[in-house]
């Protein structure tokens, strides 16, 4: 019992780390609405784009639902919270749809304002609807009772909503190393995301091995 418990809570100090800082993320946005004057990437546009209500709606949509969606995403992923509060799991999972649909749509119209012109366009808009499709493939699966799929997508699904976060990650590096915001924006509008997805490819691809490892373990005992 001692045993399971010190497992429980290596878990969940190695994961620490982590969790802060998509909280921290998450509550990002807050910074956009406490500051007096411009902070963070709108110091980098225009007084008439600033000054536009329609610009300024659907990037504090995007803001808002997005740092929400981080917010709550992650508690899907506690297997203890999974199987003994499901109708929790169930809420949160809705929760998480309705605030991916809506920053998702920010998406679409703030991206045709970006820096770095049609690349950035491009690869924020695609990074976007890779989001959109594979939460809604998980809602959709959860719906017909494929639950390996349901995971699957959102696995993908959060690993492209973590592109929040890993953006703070790569853009001031890239700045660094390039001297020039523009090209480091255009770079991070797809490796944001990119590299996330691959990663969580090998999350399922292990997941899945391991899965048939348990299935095979199964089989050969009941045949012995």
């Amino acid at each position: 019992m001692n045993i399971k418990w010190l497992s429980r809570f290596a878990i969940v100090v190695a994961y620490l780390p982590l969790i802060s800082f998509i909280i921290f993320i998450g509550l990002y946005p807050l910074q956009f609405f406490l500051s007096d004057g411009t902070v963070g990437i709108l110091n980098m546009k225009s007084d008439t784009l600033l000054k536009d209500k329609v610009w300024k709606t659907f990037f504090n949509t995007h803001i808002i639902f997005g740092g929400l969606a981080l917010l709550v995403g992650w508690i899907q992923f506690n297997k203890y919270i999974r199987n003994n509060y499901r109708r929790l799991h169930r809420i949160v999972g809705m929760l998480y749809v309705f605030f991916t649909w809506l920053s998702v749509l920010g998406i679409g119209y703030i991206s045709f304002f970006a820096e770095g012109g049609a690349i950035a366009f491009f690869g924020f808009v695609i990074g976007g609807l890779i989001w959109f499709y594979t939460t809604i493939q998980g809602y959709i699966t959860i719906r017909n009772g494929l639950f390996t799929k349901h995971q699957q997508y959102l696995t993908y699904s959060y690993a492209t909503c973590l592109g929040a976060a890993t953006l703070r990650i790569w853009l001031p590096i890239l700045v660094r190393y390039t001297d020039n915001f523009i090209l480091s924006y255009q770079l991070v509008s797809w490796i944001s995301w990119l590299p996330n997805l691959i990663v969580a490819f090998f999350i399922i691809k292990r997941q899945a091995s391991k899965a048939t490892e348990k299935i095979s373990l199964i089989g050969n005992k009941h045949f012995t």
